[in-house]
């Protein structure tokens, strides 16, 4: 290679260097720019939005056209009032109660939800993820047919916006809907339906009440553990007769919503469940039982406390901490000589801290071990 060739792809080297240097000092440029045009509408915008959220009820939705006004007019251009609709849909992702009211009352003043519909029908996804987020927030039906549209495109990002904008409309049909279509690939992660469901604005009675009995066993299964006490109670019947019949993984689910119930007379299901031939069953019941603290479930938990299988004993003596009379009944289970009980009791109280209580049942194992001793010696 000749020298001259040298010094040509150096200074093409260099040339691209700086071109790229001054890009990024033009583009931290423009963004400082753009910060400090935000911070400055920000200060024009806030007075008006305190104003209108400090206001009376009545006074509110007596007035708000006259202050609103008067705030368009203050709006200078595009950019000033993209700051103004961030800063409603901050109040209404983070907002709560009438504020979020009176946020999406701005909101419609100025036009922003029917603005969603073209970036919902938009060809790229993160326009189209982002136009759902909005509409969800600004809770817009009218949206609703074309987010149940965007449902068929594969894209996690887009069909969590679009499930969690439906959740915020409240729309059951639409919810009901909406799962029917995406139960053969959901792209969203348990804990993400979850939230879904927890900010679902509509019937939730009716929701859950269809959904449980999907064809979709996941998502059934996924229902029936976001229950809240109130809806695990009112479908406690339909809970039950899942249990009875579904499979393994379904009926573990059931026995979370049957504790979630706080139906006292259906305990006897989850006492019943803790001889059930399937050790997941029976180790996911003697932890439920530990929340109820059932007087009818002592025996049964103290039977537990002595299951072939570590989870089930680990359970069940968890729980048994959480009676009032614990201290006889894992006495009584150390009374019987059983090393894997004991076992159980010494990994379980020590990590709860229960010092005086484990010092108690180290005692009695001592004196039935020295017990069992004797008694071979004498065979």
């Amino acid at each position: 290679m000749s020298f001259r060739t040298v010094l040509i792809i150096l200074a093409i080297l260099t040339f691209v260097c700086a071109s790229l240097l001054i890009s990024v000092v033009l583009i931290k440029r423009n963004q400082a720019s753009r910060e400090k045009r935000r911070r400055k509408d920000i200060k024009k915008i806030s007075p008006f939005l305190k104003k209108l959220f400090a206001a009376g009820t009545v006074e509110f939705f007596k007035n708000n056209e006259q202050i609103l006004s008067v705030l368009a007019a203050e709006i200078e251009n595009k950019f000033t009032l993209q700051t103004l609709e961030d800063m409603l849909l901050d109040t209404l992702e983070y907002g709560g109660g009438e504020t979020k009211v009176r946020a999406r009352t701005i909101a419609y003043y100025f036009g922003f939800p029917e603005k969603c519909l073209s970036m919902i029908r938009d060809r790229l996804t993160g326009n189209i993820a982002i136009g759902c987020r909005k509409a969800g927030l600004y809770q817009y039906w009218d949206a609703v047919p074309d987010i149940l549209k965007v449902l068929a495109i594969v894209s996690s990002e887009t069909q969590l916006q679009a499930m969690m904008a439906l959740a915020r409309i409240g729309d059951t049909a639409a919810m009901l809907e909406a799962f029917d279509k995406i139960h053969r690939l959901i792209l969203v992660n348990e804990r993400t339906v979850n939230e879904i469901l927890c900010a679902f604005a509509g019937d939730r009675f009716e929701l859950f009440k269809k959904m449980i009995h999907h064809q979709s066993e996941y998502l059934v299964r996924l229902f029936l553990k976001a229950m809240d006490q109130e809806t695990a109670n009112r479908l406690i019947e339909d809970i039950i007769q899942l249990f009875k019949n579904g499979g393994k993984e379904t009926r573990l689910a059931c026995i979370i919503a049957i504790g979630k119930s706080g139906n006292s007379r259906k305990n006897y299901m989850l006492v019943h469940a803790l001889g059930d031939k399937e050790w997941e069953i029976r180790a996911t019941a003697a932890k439920t039982l530990g929340n109820l603290a059932d007087p009818d479930a002592i025996n049964a938990l103290a039977k537990a406390a002595r299951d072939r299988e570590w989870w089930v004993r680990q359970n069940a003596v968890s729980s048994i901490l959480a009676y009032p009379n614990r201290d006889e009944i894992l006495t009584s289970i150390a009374e019987t000589g059983d090393k894997y009980a004991y076992d159980s009791m010494q990994y379980t109280l020590g990590k709860a801290n229960e010092r005086s209580l484990l010092s108690r049942i180290k005692e009695v194992w001592s004196k039935e071990d020295d017990s069992i001793m004797i008694k071979k010696i004498a065979s």
